[in-house]
């Protein structure tokens, strides 16, 4: 086992070093003007493997007001009340999102490799969606996957720090020496502490520093940080 965690670690290193470097040649996008809204307390995911999808659904939200507020009260112009409850609606939104993030075309129609639904959505189909869709982003904005790695975890806190600095939302992967196992999103914080959205209980998660450079997060029972979904060079 320790082989394996070993060899894991190299390879998130390599993969680390790429996406650090791929990040200078994009030129970052532009701030986002004003304060953000938290996502609203009890927006859980409606299965174990839809975390990623409703971290989409909750950066929509934070990123759109008008659909934030569809997801609060059914209410839109120009069309008739939905009658589903909250809960409902979001839950019905996530499971959308996560068919349609996982077939064998992303939101724009280019072709992709398909994902089984059971094993969650990668870093990489969450990045198109963000892209094609927007999240605290417009649509179109390119976003990218940096991988953390365990050498390099305080620069990589750094750089998520320093994108919610600039009012967007990050989701981040978190799991154990072996494997990502859970998403979360990443919606305030500064060089002390991240604040987080988690789907697996509806409620903010308090992420230090310390713990996040150390891989000994307490996150719905994860501690290794493992990828960060970001705008291009954020």
């Amino acid at each position: 086992m320790r082989l394996i965690e070993d060899l894991t670690a190299r390879l998130r290193h390599a993969l680390a070093g790429r996406s650090s470097s791929a990040r200078e040649a994009v030129p970052p996008p532009a701030p986002v003007v004003g304060p953000r809204p938290r996502p609203r307390r009890g927006w859980v995911q409606p299965d174990r493997t839809t975390c990623g999808s409703a971290c989409l659904v909750a950066a929509r939200a934070l990123g759109d007001a008008s659909y934030a507020a569809w997801l609060e009260t059914g209410e839109v112009a120009g069309r008739p009340r939905d009658r589903r409850t909250p809960g409902r609606r979001f839950a019905d939104e996530v499971l959308a999102t996560h068919v349609r993030t996982n077939r064998w075309s992303d939101a724009s129609g280019t072709p992709r490799w398909a994902w089984p639904l059971r094993l969650g959505t990668t870093p990489w189909a969450l990045a198109r969606e963000l892209t094609d869709t927007g999240g605290t982003t417009p649509p179109g904005t390119r976003h990218r996957v940096r991988t953390v790695s365990p050498r390099r975890r305080g620069e990589a806190y750094d750089v998520v720090a320093r994108a919610v600095g600039r009012g967007h939302a990050v989701p981040l992967y978190v799991g154990n020496r072996l494997l990502p196992r859970h998403v979360v999103l990443v919606v305030d914080g500064d060089e002390h502490a991240l604040t987080a959205y988690d789907p697996s209980s509806g409620r903010p998660v308090r992420l230090p520093r310390e713990a996040f450079v150390r891989g000994d997060l307490r996150v719905a029972g994860w501690s290794e940080p493992w990828f960060a979904v970001l705008p291009a060079a954020g």
